[in-house]
């Protein structure tokens, strides 16, 4: 990976990161699908999944350092009979599959268009 594609996704992730934080988590497929039509990539997709796990990997360490998350996710793993990786790991999968499909699908969009 060259410095110029590492930088890019940096700042892809936190695009969602920031956005997420600043307005909610339906904001991450609106960054994808903005990601995939104005990206080159021929895995746009696959780059916007990985970079909103990203971004969303920040936002959770940041509550880490701020709040009690170990103590919630121990105390709601407990409640759901799940271990609290697994709870941390579906926090960033949900953004990873929002981001997928809309750049997935975006770019498909474009071409049916009529014009």
């Amino acid at each position: 990976m060259s410095m110029r594609a590492f930088v890019k996704a940096v700042l892809l992730a936190e695009a969602f990161a920031v956005a997420t934080f600043g307005l909610g988590w339906w904001s991450v497929p609106v960054v994808a699908a903005v990601w995939a039509i104005i990206s080159r990539d021929p895995n746009r997709a696959r780059v916007a999944a990985l970079c909103a796990a990203g971004g969303w990997a920040s936002l959770l360490l940041l509550d880490i350092v701020k709040g009690p998350v170990i103590t919630m996710g121990n105390q709601l793993g407990t409640t759901m009979n799940l271990p609290p990786v697994l709870l941390y790991l579906v926090t960033l999968v949900f953004p990873a599959l929002l981001a997928w499909s809309a750049a997935a699908l975006v770019p498909s969009w474009r071409k049916t268009v009529p014009g």
